[in-house]
């Protein structure tokens, strides 16, 4: 039972590791190219990009004149330190970005209807919310050392700022602030765009509308934007490092388990080991027995935790998936993944088995004579 337990355990993590990540990393393969594209100033941050209005005006008439081109979105990016109700204080980014093409663009989830925001609203992601312990109507403090408006652009706006509605879905959204540009920027008195995205229908084109852009203007810089891509790779790496150290611990408590498995037995056979001696069985014979109860007792214990980790592993995922909204993901389960485990686990017991074969190989017969 013990036995069976631990690979249980390890079969599981390495179910999750090893299935899984195939999988997972075929999700992200699946919007490869990405159909949405980002310009920025070269070699520059969002922060620190500067792009001129004359970029926007161009890509609106050119997104006229090339239909490929489906969307186009200015946003202004900007460093901000935020304080809540609570009084705690979080570095983040301030977003300023035309709420009707940015639902275009992507669609979010919101904890209310959505409706356009007034200069001294905000809408918050809901990490950001959660860290903060502000939900909508909570007021907000906005501080940053990029912007100055006669005061510190902290002073000008303290107090004034209120959560108008929590954004719930997207990856970098829920760790910004996101405002409307166009009630924003009169105020700013900013001359620019942090950056601009725009989308491309058909990507077997987008060699042809790059080079059209960069031609226009040599000083930006055009990358695919793989956002849904990287926050499931960098989620899947994380996962995959986490349960690769379990496996790694599992892997030690099994190889320790089936040792004192295998030797508890030995000790509660002495009595056997004694008769087998006492008709003629040698030191090898013995420990060719115990080496072959312990592959036997891996051949079960196997079969049984693949079913186990199997079963359970699902059902860990299908509970996760409905409780966040998930789509279920099936378990990628080859039979080469399953052969795998199984010969590993198989030669893990014969691992084990060996010094408590040996043990049992050193049990001497003693022979009382009687007269």
């Amino acid at each position: 039972m013990t036995l069976t337990l631990a690979l249980v355990i390890f079969i599981s993590t390495t179910l999750l590791v090893r299935g899984y990540a195939g999988n997972i990393a075929g999700m992200a393969s699946i919007i490869r190219p990405s159909p949405y594209y980002l310009i920025t100033e070269s070699d520059k941050s969002l922060s620190e990009s500067r792009l001129g209005f004359e970029v926007y005006e161009f890509l609106e008439s050119y997104s006229i004149d090339t239909p490929n081109v489906d969307v186009v979105v200015p946003q202004i990016y900007i460093q901000v330190t935020v304080e809540g109700e609570t009084g705690e204080r979080i570095d983040t980014h301030l977003r300023l970005l035309n709420f009707t093409e940015f639902e275009l663009y992507q669609t979010h989830a919101y904890t209310y209807t959505f409706s356009q925001l007034e200069s001294t609203e905000l809408i918050m992601g809901q990490h950001l919310a959660s860290s903060l312990s502000s939900g909508v109507g909570a007021n907000l403090e906005l501080e940053s050392s990029e912007i100055y408006i006669n005061e510190t652009f902290s002073m000008v706006y303290a107090n004034n700022l209120t959560v108008a509605n929590i954004i719930k879905s997207g990856q970098e959204y829920d760790l910004e602030i996101l405002g409307d540009i166009n009630e924003w920027l009169p105020i700013l008195g900013l001359d620019y765009y942090s950056f601009i995205e725009f989308k491309v229908l058909d990507t077997r084109e987008v060699d042809k509308i790059n080079e059209d852009i960069t031609e226009e203007f040599s000083y930006i810089e055009i990358t695919e934007e793989k956002q849904t891509q990287n926050f499931i790779l960098y989620a899947t790496e994380e996962v995959i490092r986490t349960l690769t150290l379990l496996q790694t611990l599992f892997f030690v408590l099994m190889l320790v388990s089936i040792s004192y498995s295998i030797y508890t037995l030995v000790k509660e056979s002495e009595e056997e080991i004694f008769i087998l001696r006492s008709i003629g069985a040698t030191k090898v014979h013995i420990v060719i027995l115990f080496m072959m109860q312990a592959v036997l007792i891996g051949i079960i214990s196997s079969i049984l935790a693949i079913i186990i980790g199997y079963l359970s592993v699902t059902a860990i995922v299908a509970i996760v998936s409905s409780t966040i909204g998930l789509p279920f993901l099936a378990l990628n389960f080859e039979i080469s993944l399953a052969g795998m485990i199984f010969l590993f686990a198989i030669g893990l017991s014969l691992l084990s088995g060996i010094y408590p074969s040996l043990e049992a190989a050193k049990i001497k017969v003693i022979r009382k004579d009687t007269q």
